[in-house]
């Protein structure tokens, strides 16, 4: 076994040999058999915080932290690493090993983990936390968040004319990038795609055809005529995917803005 898989075989083994971790989770590709040898490891791994040592529940939670990542940084030579809160009583460990294999690894108390999310695999499930199906907030979209995706993609596309406007290309063509990231979000929801959040990558996992036009709204450049002509675009594909969401009035201003040059 090589690659990434024969690094999840290292952290699992490891995970295995250390009585405090109740639970190993594996999400993304890995999880669906989608994987190849440049995909990196999204896991999760629960863990029992240290209370043996007269530490409170704060410091124990931080200690298992260490104790984790100085492993993970031990099953191959490591370029570099990084530590991300991840919600209140979380981190995100994330490695670059030298050989390439990425890890994605989110370090939480046991107990947080309710169950299973569906399209994840348990790897490791001593007290059984991952026999029963849990699906996590993301799972779906709210219409609250719907209106607000929907709600800032024309607000982008409105900063984009304004930005190419001034000359400030780099800013017009990160504006559209912005509106078509919300537009994914979008996509993903109208598709029936669990994760809608997840934007692009809910989309291009699930299969789903990318309708036509999108590509035009990808600027050929910084100048005013290309920033043009995607702003256009954008809001073209805006225009449908919004229309359920309650943002008619920013629309139809930002669609007579164009309208007027």
């Amino acid at each position: 076994m090589t690659g990434p898989r024969a690094l999840l075989a290292d952290l699992t083994a490891w995970a295995v040999e250390t009585p405090w971790c109740d639970w190993l989770e594996l999400a993304g590709s890995m999880a669906r058999g989608a994987d190849d040898g440049a995909s990196d490891i999204d896991a999760g791994l629960g863990v029992e915080p240290a209370d043996d040592d007269g530490q409170d529940a704060v410091a124990g939670l931080v200690a298992r932290r260490d104790a984790v990542l100085a492993a993970v940084l031990r099953l191959a030579p490591v370029a570099d690493s990084l530590v991300q809160p991840f919600g209140p009583r979380a981190d995100h460990l994330v490695v670059q090993y030298t050989d390439g294999r990425q890890l994605s690894l989110v370090v939480m108390p046991a107990a947080d983990r309710p169950g299973l999310p569906p399209g994840s695999r348990a790897v490791l499930d001593r007290s059984g936390r991952l026999s029963r199906e849990h699906r996590p907030a993301s799972w779906a979209a709210t219409p609250e968040q719907l209106r607000e995706h929907a709600f800032l993609a024309w607000w982008a596309v409105r900063d984009a004319r304004k930005h190419a406007a001034r000359g400030s290309g780099w800013r017009a063509a990160e504006a559209l990038h912005e509106a078509r990231t919300h537009a994914w979000v979008l996509l993903a929801e109208r598709a029936g795609l669990a994760y809608p959040t997840h934007g692009v990558v809910a989309v291009q996992n699930a299969g789903v055809p990318v309708p036509d036009g999108w590509e035009a709204t990808l600027p050929a450049g910084t100048g005013p005529a290309a920033l043009d002509r995607a702003t256009r675009a954008s809001a073209g594909l805006l225009a449908p995917l919004t229309a359920p969401h309650g943002v008619d009035g920013l629309a139809a201003l930002v669609r007579a803005e164009l309208a007027a040059g």
